[in-house]
C-alpha cells in the first residue's frame, strides 16, 4: 500500500445545493477526494476498506 504524500483540505462555493453535489459526487467517484462535506453537513464519502 502506498503511503500518501499529504493531506489537503480544499473549500468551494458553488451557485446552488445541486451543483455542490455534482462536484462532490464528481470527486469522490474519481477518487480525488475521499470525504466530502457539504454545508449545512451532508457527507459522501466513500470506504478505503472492508466493512466487517
Amino acid at each position: 500500500m502506498e503511503t500518501p504524500a499529504g493531506y489537503g483540505v480544499v473549500l468551494v462555493t458553488a451557485g446552488n445545493i445541486q451543483e455542490a453535489e455534482a462536484i462532490a459526487n464528481a470527486l469522490v467517484e474519481a477518487k480525488l477526494a475521499a470525504c466530502v462535506s457539504l454545508l449545512p453537513i451532508h457527507s459522501i464519502y466513500t470506504w478505503q476498506g472492508k466493512l466487517h
